[in-house]
């Protein structure tokens, strides 16, 4: 959700705008944003990375991401 994103953070820049004028696309192009955040963060651990998902929607889309073995944290 880009409203909930930290309000300094510029790679949403324009997006109230963009979404006034083309929802649809806005929307496509936000999503796009930040799962590429993610993905960036992701990548950059160096000997591991912990990923608190307090929403069970994005916890359920990094379980089938992730490789069986990366997942040592207890699940519930």
């Amino acid at each position: 959700m880009p409203a909930a994103r930290d309000r300094y953070d510029k790679t949403l820049r324009g997006h109230k705008v963009r979404a006034k004028v083309d929802p649809e696309k806005a929307a496509a192009a936000a999503d796009l944003i930040i799962k590429n955040t993610y993905r960036t963060s992701m990548t950059r651990g160096i000997k591991g990375c912990y990923v608190y998902c307090s929403d069970e929607e994005t916890a359920r889309y990094f379980r089938t991401r992730l490789s069986p073995g990366a997942l040592v944290a207890a699940q519930p």
